[in-house]
């Protein structure tokens, strides 16, 4: 159901928004001019695309984003250890 207006909310443009962006364009650029446009426009956004896919994988793979979760991992797990754990210093006060 949302897939429909998704391209929407990642740019945060609403209809009449995106309807006022389309009057500009068909003013600034010429009609005839304006599928040659569209598609320049295009092979920009797809490029933007995967030049930002790209990076994020560089990201992951240079932040060892795996090895950072595993570590989280263990730390959670040691503390949830120490929650569960007695505390032998309340015994011995009683």
């Amino acid at each position: 159901m949302y897939h429909k207006y998704l391209c929407l909310l990642v740019f945060d443009i609403g209809f009449w928004e995106l309807i006022t962006i389309a009057i500009l364009a068909l003013i600034i650029v010429r009609p005839e001019k304006l599928p040659k446009f569209a598609k320049d426009a295009g092979k920009l956004l797809k490029n933007l695309r995967n030049y930002v896919k790209k990076t994020k994988k560089e990201m992951a793979k240079e932040l060892n984003v795996e090895e950072i979760s595993e570590l989280q991992d263990s730390i959670n797990h040691v503390d949830k250890l120490m929650e569960e754990a007695p505390d032998k210093n309340l015994s011995d006060k009683k």
